[in-house]
């Protein structure tokens, strides 16, 4: 069937409209991706740029590994179901569906074959000779499917294709749309902006908003494990509570107090903060002490709301005001006693609700969630790094980690600039692991949980200096339930950090030096990198190939223009860079 891979993929209208804005996904085969969000966000854009029928401003798609760029969409080898089924009124059904292929001039027996196969796998084979204004709205988008089915192609691509029908039928459609994607084994990529849609339908699914990806992942996941206040109240009908919070420490462990702040976000005193305490699990998902003390949103999904008694531990006084009872659930829209904060719980279909007195409910916070105030992204997730304490030594041959207990000039080579004394080592969860390894760090360690996500596996452990370290782990891997155990770190999987939290290594091994005395100046309209270069005594046009942040560094990686020569550069990050613009290196002015 067919992959296919959008890197850095953009689309700018007239004007300087930012429709998409550096799109990056790989589609495996046989996948359902399904892409979601508000309208106006990007996704229909996407998809009309994978069909061929939008310009690509920049970046690149490939499909099947073929660069498609200028590839006619009639030759992409794909076929797309609108929004609008397309039929033409005064042929049949059968005629509708046989029409590609006419074109195509294909046999008439193979014709008659693909067709009546597809009629059959949709069930419309009885109204094959009907007209479509003789189908109802659902025969029609079957017709349309069909449409596309009978083409074979290597890419289903399919644009709310259901928002035309009634509720009743939509949810028949989607499932006859699971059942087709299932039987024919191929790749599907689904529009809409119907979260239902999406979490029923998609193995994984893309968030967008305003032409940015806000989360790719799959459904259970991006609902249980949001990487943002937007997915996660995007996400789950009704929308997750969101509360304004600060962290604080409470003895060993932390608490989340429920505070109220005016709009220049300073915080309003007050006597009736609620106060709730973190299990050590969240705790220990804090991927940055530094907000404790700080301004957070706390989250809570209506489902993780329960009821509960006045005086029971984390009872909360509440007002309720509307109830909704939907039969399957008790929609209970609440006001939190002496506060400006209203919740939303859903609590089973039969309970009974006092109306306009005070009741108390309770967060269950082992499904807790915490957010950037500013920035939205959650602050609970397994950490892409695990900082620890460890002795630095930066040597001529070798970086030396902990009195020469692991001892690396592979590592020495990824520097971009050079650690202090106060450097720590971070190792990135999901490149370490639990099987014994040459040329690895080990690190001894208690198991203290392991959660399975699914799609992989989250080990939390801790060092016998109390140091976090989780493992992000393939879900076939065999890991520790508990007890010591021991974590391997290849050269790869470890970073080292300046005290102030900068990166010093790079991403990867480059086989060219790194300049790290390099300035970048712009000229007018043109760039460029006054450094110390061997062998280039003039100014050499290049062309930014990569940028890896570190920090308030930047590393720079240019191709010369004509000899192709490759440099790299570690700049200032406050200067604007984008890989593929065009870069001239200089050297440094004789004073």
């Amino acid at each position: 069937m067919a992959n296919a891979e959008l890197k850095n993929v953009c689309k700018i209208y007239e004007g300087g409209v930012k429709a998409v804005n550096d799109f990056n996904l790989a589609i495996d085969d046989k996948e359902f991706v399904v892409f979601v969000g508000p309208s106006g966000c990007g996704k229909s854009t996407t998809l009309r740029m994978i069909a061929g029928l939008e310009e690509i401003t920049s970046g690149t798609l490939y499909i099947d590994g073929v660069l498609m760029n200028d590839v006619e969409p009639k030759d992409r080898d794909i076929s797309m179901v609108f929004q609008n089924y397309a039929l033409y009124p005064h042929m049949s059904v059968y005629e509708n569906m046989a029409f590609s292929l006419r074109i195509k001039k294909l046999p008439k027996d193979e014709i008659d074959r693909r067709v009546k196969e597809a009629a059959e796998i949709l069930g419309i084979t009885e109204y094959l000779d009907r007209k479509p204004k003789a189908l109802s709205g659902g025969q029609r988008q079957r017709v349309a499917l069909g449409r596309a089915i009978v083409r074979e192609p290597k890419l289903f691509l399919l644009d709310e294709p259901l928002s035309n029908l009634d509720a009743k039928l939509r949810v028949q459609m989607r499932s006859e749309i699971i059942k087709l994607h299932q039987r024919l084994q191929t790749t599907f990529v689904y529009v809409t902006h119907d979260q239902t849609e999406a979490m029923t339908m998609g193995t994984r699914i893309v968030v967008m908003k305003d032409g940015y990806i806000m989360q790719v992942d799959t459904p259970s996941n991006l609902y249980d494990h949001p990487a943002n206040d937007f997915v996660a109240t995007f996400l789950g009908s009704p929308q997750m509570n969101l509360f304004d919070a600060v962290i604080e420490r409470a003895g060993e462990g932390l608490v989340v107090r429920l505070a109220e702040f005016d709009d220049d976000g300073n915080e309003i005193p007050s006597e009736k903060n609620i106060t709730l305490k973190v299990p050590p699990l969240k705790a220990g998902q804090l991927v940055d002490e530094s907000y404790i003390g700080k301004k957070v949103t706390f989250g809570i999904r209506p489902e993780d709301i329960k009821e509960s008694e006045e005086g029971a531990d984390g009872a909360i006084g509440v007002t309720a005001e509307i109830v909704e009872k939907l039969g399957n659930e008790t929609l209970v829209y609440t006001h939190i006693t002496g506060r400006k904060d209203y919740a939303i719980a859903s609590y089973a279909a039969r309970t009974p609700v006092l109306i306009d007195g005070v009741s108390y409910m309770r967060f269950d916070m082992d499904r807790m969630h915490l957010f950037d105030a500013k920035s939205g992204e959650s602050l609970l997730r397994i950490p892409e790094v695990n900082l620890l304490d460890v002795d630095v030594k930066c040597e001529e041959d070798a970086v030396v980690l902990s009195e020469g207990r692991f001892r690396s000039e592979e590592l020495k080579n990824r520097l971009v600039m050079s650690a202090g004394e106060d450097a720590k080592i971070g190792l990135r969860s999901e490149g370490i692991g639990f099987e014994e390894r040459e040329n690895a760090l080990a690190v001894p360690v208690t198991v203290d949980e392991v959660i399975d996500y699914g799609a992989y596996k989250a080990v939390y452990s801790h060092t016998a200096a109390g140091q976090r370290v989780v493992v992000k782990a393939d879900a076939e891997a065999l890991v520790p339930s508990e007890g010591e155990a021991t974590v391997y770190a290849p050269v790869e999987a470890i970073d080292i950090f300046a005290a102030g939290g900068s990166r010093l290594t790079a991403r990867r091994e480059f086989a060219h030096p790194v300049h790290e005395d390099a300035a970048v100046v712009r000229s007018g309209r043109v760039y460029r990198i006054n450094a110390v270069v061997e062998g280039v005594k003039r100014s050499l046009a290049c062309r930014v190939t990569a940028l890896d942040v570190f920090g308030e560094k930047t590393l720079m990686t240019v191709r010369a223009n004509k000899s192709g020569e490759i440099y790299s550069f570690a700049v200032p990050t406050d200067t604007a860079y984008y890989e593929g613009m065009a870069i001239y290196i200089t050297p440094p002015r004789q004073k």
